[in-house]
């Protein structure tokens, strides 16, 4: 699948427990278009056409479209989240569901202090508008998530790209929460929660791939005895161990 990520338009310092002040992040200075576009699409847009999709999770304050029919490219990020929060991080990919955009975001104030979010939008060539959100995902103000960061791949085997989100805490064994987003079916499949573990895409077979630390008694933070890397696969409503193996650091 072709992906473009947009390079993100606030850097957040990842201050964990590093110590130190976080950040201020300022809002979002980029005015919402407002739906006055007309879409340049050549196929005859119907109006008030039914929605493709039921929107999960939005976040409230989210604008409930965009009115230009252009590529995800040409999206204004700031656009497409609420009022007054900073943008950290976007991205785009096509699914077979269509084409899709994601944008990260944190509000202003203190990165550890203040809610984070990821709005999901999609496109639907032709139809006015063009662009809806879909899916969202806020954390909790004071949770301690410094940073929503995503990558994607293909790990439902459905041929499309997913979404691996981490939520971000920190620390020295680089905590978080990781999610992974079913785009094409609109849906949350996977959470986990954990420090000193590494959750990515597994190609062969298709699923996840999960690397943990293993600690002995005596062993100290910095150096566990081995890791253990679980391969899951997924089965549209579950998720089997395809294979799980430990080696020594």
């Amino acid at each position: 699948m072709r992906t473009l990520r947009i390079p993100a338009l606030v850097l957040l310092v990842a201050a964990g427990a590093c110590g130190g002040s976080a950040p201020q992040v300022p809002p979002a200075s980029t005015p919402h278009p407002t739906n006055t576009n007309t879409p340049t699409s050549t196929s005859a847009p119907t109006a008030s056409a039914p929605a493709s999709v039921v929107p999960s999770g939005v976040p409230s304050g989210t604008p409930m479209s965009y009115a230009k029919d252009v590529g995800a490219a040409n999206l204004p990020p700031s656009a497409l989240v609420p009022a007054g929060v900073g943008v950290t991080d976007a991205w785009s990919t096509t699914t077979s569901a269509g084409e899709t955009a994601g944008v990260a975001y944190v509000a202003a104030g203190d990165p550890l202090q203040v809610p984070h979010g990821l709005v999901i939008w999609r496109r639907s060539p032709g139809v006015v508008p063009p662009w809806k959100p879909v899916f969202g995902l806020t954390t909790d103000a004071g949770g301690g998530v410094f940073q929503i960061e995503t990558l994607l791949g293909e790990a439902t085997g459905d041929a499309s790209d997913d979404a691996l989100v981490f939520e971000a805490t920190g620390g020295s064994g680089a905590c978080g929460t990781t999610l992974l987003l079913d785009l094409a079916a609109n849906a949350q499949v996977f959470q986990k929660t954990a420090c000193d573990t590494v959750v990515g895409f597994s190609p062969s077979p298709v699923g996840l791939s999960i690397r943990q630390a293993v600690f002995g008694p005596s062993d100290s933070h910095c150096c566990p005895s081995a890791f253990r890397t679980t391969v899951l696969t997924y089965t549209g409503t579950k998720w089997v161990v395809a294979s799980r193996t430990s080696s020594p650091a």
